[in-house]
């Protein structure tokens, strides 16, 4: 049976960091970063979790569907930066949302990870019969990050957004899209931190902060989006010309732009938040998507594209129909 979207949702902590905090303790100021990146703000968690901001994004989408927590068979949180490994967030998620009994499970695609979670949904909603499902990216980046590396602590902040999906009569998700080209030169790292054990040493300790190579993966992300964006659409059997928005990854106002003059699709089409959300990873889409739903622009039958790049080196899209 068909599947589509119910509703959205985001969270984003009331906690904001404008570029000029930074030029306090980095040599940085607010035109390098601005111009740069596009990015004048970010939301940073103080006391919360990513559990706290998945579960506040998924319980305003769960609200905005009309359902109940009992009609809920499935929930997967999206993340790379979870707060539990045991429980995995997804059953976090699940018990403060009071569903007593639902499958749950997380994703880590990195960047990606929100529309590879997507993927998985509907997968298994197809194949195991659940009804209705709520797919959540959240991340706390703040706690990955080097803050003493100006040219990748700007870059980030901390959010959660989230979809209900239904499995009904009608079609609403029509593609899902993912890949993932072998990042032999290492252009995106974040280690777990290693320990001893009895039986061996860790030896020297990985650096466990997030490290990028920033020119490299500008030049994989703008070809991505574009073959992704292509590949989604060709799956949905749409025209890209006939998609009236795209909510693309927000990780660099360059990216987006670069991609939108390589695709020749105007930028009014693309939805664009990273001014004041930065690149919140897992939750940076469903964040941008949650946005377009509130800002009225949609309308009935209007084709929206949903596309993502991320470390591994990942990418991933999907076409939604309204």
């Amino acid at each position: 049976m068909p599947i589509s979207l119910l509703s959205t949702g985001r969270y984003l902590p009331p906690f904001t960091v404008g570029n000029e905090t930074f030029t306090q303790f980095l040599d940085t100021s607010d035109e390098w970063i601005v111009s740069r990146t596009g990015i004048h703000q970010r939301h940073i968690a103080q006391e919360e979790t990513t559990t706290d901001l998945a579960t506040k994004a998924a319980a305003q989408a769960l609200e905005r569907s009309g359902l109940a927590p009992e009609e809920i068979g499935l929930v997967v949180c999206a993340t790379v930066t979870p707060d539990t490994s045991v429980p995995m967030v997804a059953a976090n998620v699940k018990r403060g949302l009071g569903i007593e009994r639902a499958a749950a499970f997380d994703v880590n695609a990195n960047c990606s990870s929100f529309l590879y979670a997507l993927a998985a949904a509907r997968g298994m909603m197809e194949t195991c019969g659940f009804a209705n499902a709520i797919v959540v990216g959240a991340d706390c980046n703040s706690q990955l990050i080097d803050w003493s590396d100006r040219s990748t602590c700007v870059l980030f902040g901390d959010g959660a957004g989230a979809v209900v999906l239904h499995r009904g009569e009608e079609a609403g998700l029509l593609s899902c899209y993912v890949d993932c080209v072998t990042d032999t030169d290492h252009v995106l790292t974040c280690h777990y931190p290693r320990k001893d054990t009895p039986f061996c040493k860790a030896g020297a300790p990985h650096n466990t902060d997030l490290y990028m190579k920033g020119s490299a993966v500008m030049r994989f992300a703008v070809k991505a989006l574009a073959k992704a964006v292509r590949a989604a659409a060709a799956e949905a059997g749409v025209a890209v010309e006939d998609i009236a928005y795209f909510v693309p990854h927000q990780a660099n106002l360059r990216i987006i732009q670069s991609a939108s003059k390589l695709m020749k699709i105007p930028m009014e089409k693309f939805v664009v938040d990273i001014d004041h959300v930065a690149n919140t990873s897992s939750g940076s889409v469903p964040v941008a998507l949650d946005i377009l739903n509130c800002s009225g622009q949609l309308k009935k039958g209007d084709l929206v594209c949903l596309v993502a790049f991320g470390g591994g080196l990942s990418s991933a899209a999907s076409v939604i129909r309204v």
